[in-house]
């Protein structure tokens, strides 16, 4: 027995196709549908099907990436940078491009971007730098991309429970002086360990890291009674944190926010003098600066990719969804690469709009 089909087929990128044919109850109609997976019928493609999620890729925007060529994101290794790097060359690339990471100090990749090189990098927090900034944004070479929608803050962090007990938990308040920073040396017994004596422990991340932020000095000339102490790593920081928070011990260390060990922890930022000119670089005996979030780019992306450059000028990434990115690599132990994969299989909608 044969009889007529006819229906419509929506195919990616918004392509509505009619079909009719003869059929019998041995042709299933799964197999019409397949036709236009694999491009048979027309307005199908097999480059229209592809990317996470069967994601629809525009022709237009495919090859237009394609001949403006390669580009590199650049990061120095810490997971904010990681991550966004690996989002936007995974990005790029379901998007018809050519993209790859670059992993180097930020004074390395901001010089060859300047000299053309395709470079373009996602996070600056332009403070730790600004001789860098002052040098190459502007006549420079490179040109500045735009902000962050989220703030930037760092600093001397402590679990709130430090503070204020945690009575659930049976925990009492260790310093319930802070956040105000005078109270630390009242407490520097609280946060001492084995390695500091009877000084406290304030733990920071890799020792290259100290140049930056003049820890060493803050200490000196708050006449604190405390010694820094490297994890070793980003990562070890981390570790060194949840392990004393799971333990519901003090623990006094740098953190800062967006974060998301500052957004899966209830931590407590050290109020230290307020920040000024005339302290930072000098004495650092002060806050940290306010932090706006920038991303550059080589002055070429903006002449010679200017599909690229509008992505990058559309590109939205909100502190929820880079807490949510970094949660799959903290608490689930992916890859960036990995986390950036799954991350855009769920989220089609946000990165496409980027185009």
């Amino acid at each position: 027995m044969t009889f007529q089909i006819a229906f419509q087929i929506k195919c990616p990128g918004g392509n509505v196709t009619k079909i009719s044919f003869l059929a019998n109850k041995r042709w299933p109609m799964a197999v019409a549908a397949g036709l236009c997976t694999i491009g048979f019928i027309s307005g199908c493609t097999p480059q229209e099907a592809a990317g996470p999620g069967s994601a629809a890729v525009d022709s237009a925007i495919a090859s237009a990436l394609k001949e403006e060529g390669k580009v590199q994101f650049t990061t120095v290794g810490d997971l904010e940078q990681d991550i966004q790097a690996n989002l936007m060359v995974a990005v790029v690339n379901e998007l018809g491009g050519r993209a790859e990471v670059l992993q180097g100090a930020v004074t390395e990749t901001m010089a060859a971007a300047s000299k053309g090189q395709p470079i373009v990098g996602m996070v600056n927090w332009r403070w730790q730098t600004p001789e860098l900034w002052d040098k190459y944004v502007g006549e420079g070479g490179v040109v500045e991309v735009g902000t962050t929608d989220y703030p930037g803050e760092e600093g001397w962090y402590v679990p709130a429970y430090v503070i204020k007990g945690d009575e659930k938990r049976g925990i009492e308040p260790a310093c319930p002086g802070l956040p105000n920073w005078e109270a630390l040396n009242d407490c520097a017994s609280a946060f001492a360990t084995a390695k500091t004596g009877n000084k406290g422990q304030y733990m920071s991340g890799a020792e290259s890291w100290a140049f930056a932020y003049g820890d060493p000095q803050r200490i000196e000339n708050l006449n604190l009674n405390y010694e820094m102490v490297f994890a070793g790593s980003e990562a070890a920081l981390y570790a060194d944190l949840t392990r004393a928070y799971e333990q519901g011990k003090p623990w006094l260390g740098l953190m800062w926010r967006p974060n998301y060990m500052t957004q899966k922890y209830d931590l407590t930022r050290v109020e230290f003098p307020e920040h000024s000119a005339e302290c930072w670089g000098k004495t650092y005996a002060c806050q940290w600066p306010e932090t706006v979030i920038y991303q550059w780019a080589s002055s070429v992306i903006e002449k010679d990719h200017p599909t690229l450059w509008q992505i990058l000028k559309n590109y939205d990434l909100n502190n929820d969804q880079l807490q949510e990115l970094q949660a799959k690599v903290i608490d689930d132990g992916l890859s960036p690469q990995e986390a950036v994969k799954e991350w855009m299989q769920d989220n089609r909608d946000v990165w496409t709009s980027w185009a």
